[in-house]
């Protein structure tokens, strides 16, 4: 048991670390390229930086005991209201991906698979945390499931950008180094927070008894 406690807090805190390097690393490409960003790219830009910043602080609160009932609610509605955010976000690219694809060429092909893969893996964290998570036991193996599908969504979404990148020399940032280190803190952000779901919740330390 202490073991997996131990293995639980510390996949916590490399998930938090992942996703506040990622909140930086946009704020960092907002700063440095400010002059050749549109307003709107740089809106979008600040709302990615506070969303992953949010997910930070979600993940390190997790299995927090000594906090008020109204934090909590608010920590589910956070974590909700994110994880659809950043499905929004994506989504919207939906045009301009598909205006990318074309079937004659397997790079476009892998990155179409991979942009879905990451839509879908998004929508199964959604329905885990929203409608599995709270009643756990009656839903034992969507409990276990749905996180292990996310996981596999994303390690699949992964590869296939790694595919890209090393094979192909597509890049998905600014330039080959961006790309090299922020998409995989990207995708280890969220497998690491999928995995933390298959840990149960610390149990609360029993009450002193009174002398």
């Amino acid at each position: 048991m202490k073991l997996l406690m131990f293995v639980r807090r510390l996949i916590v805190i490399l998930t938090g670390i992942l996703f506040l390097v990622y909140a930086s690393y946009n704020i960092f490409v907002i700063v440095k390229d400010i002059r050749s960003m549109t307003v709107f790219g740089v809106l979008i830009g600040m709302l990615v930086a506070v969303l992953f910043a949010v997910l930070a602080v979600f993940v390190w609160t997790a299995g927090i005991q000594s906090v008020k009932l109204g934090f909590l609610k608010k920590r589910v509605a956070w974590f909700i209201i994110t994880i659809l955010a950043l499905f929004a976000l994506k989504l919207r690219m939906a045009g301009e991906v598909f205006a990318y694809l074309d079937f004659t060429k397997p790079p476009t092909v892998f990155y179409v698979i991979s942009y879905f893969l990451t839509l879908e893996a998004f929508l199964v964290l959604f329905v885990y945390y929203a409608f599995i998570l709270k009643r756990r036991p009656l839903f034992p193996r969507a409990a276990v499931l749905l996180p292990v599908l996310a996981i596999f969504l994303f390690l699949c979404s992964f590869a296939l950008e790694a595919v890209l990148f090393f094979a192909y020399g597509v890049i998905t940032e600014a330039n080959p180094f961006r790309t090299m280190i922020i998409r995989p803190v990207f995708y280890l952000g969220f497998i690491g927070l999928s995995a933390s779901f298959l840990f149960p919740p610390p149990l609360p330390k029993p009450a002193a008894k009174a002398k």
